[in-house]
């Protein structure tokens, strides 16, 4: 009986936006969208698109277990919020840090043993000021050097509300690589394995 290779498709983060423009610029790009939802009939609109529903939880969601085999994440930059992704095991963990900084060494273990993806969000990134792009960007190395340490998975998403703001995997691999992640991790980590 042969051995099945699992198949893996380069990925992006998207919040939901209108579903046949992202897809003519994801097309483009040749990945495969993960698109936030809130609800059934958003998830059946995306999977309609061809693209990868996730559903965005926080501790006011009330019915986690019906989410159980759904891909889910969790919206960070809080020590509540990060530790809630953690304990919950959500699929990714949204925007960790901002201008300030709630990561750790030992939410980044917690975080590898879930397997769950830390994710930096470009469009974030690109709508602070100077001052806040500093500290991102200072709070982010530091975050880096920790999933590095503990061998938890990064990257950097789109996570635009605009499909023209989508940003190519090249761009967001070099952007991850500009924060310390080795460049085979930051090309590994763009890739997801399709279930």
């Amino acid at each position: 009986m042969p051995h099945e290779v699992p198949a893996f498709i380069i990925m992006d983060l998207v919040f939901g936006q209108p579903l046949k423009e992202l897809l003519q610029v994801s097309i483009y790009f040749k990945e495969k969208l993960i698109v936030l939802v809130s609800n059934e009939a958003q998830e059946k609109k995306v999977k309609q698109a061809s693209c990868i529903p996730c559903y965005l939880v926080s501790e006011e969601t009330t019915d986690l277990s019906s989410l159980k085999n759904k891909k889910t994440a969790v919206l960070g930059g809080s020590v509540k919020a990060n530790e809630f992704a953690a304990k919950i095991g959500a699929d990714f963990l949204l925007q960790p840090s901002g201008s300030k900084q709630f990561f750790d060494l030992g939410l980044a273990q917690k975080l590898a043993d879930n397997n769950t993806t830390v994710i930096l969000l470009f469009e974030e990134l690109m709508s602070a000021n100077s001052f806040e792009r500093h500290n991102y960007w200072k709070n982010y190395s530091e975050l880096v050097r920790y999933c590095k340490l503990k061998n938890t998975k990064f990257i950097v998403a789109s996570g635009c509300k605009d499909p023209l703001h989508l940003r190519p995997p090249k761009v967001r691999e070099s952007l991850a690589v500009l924060l310390g992640l080795p460049y085979g991790k930051a090309r590994e980590y763009l890739k997801q394995e399709i279930k």
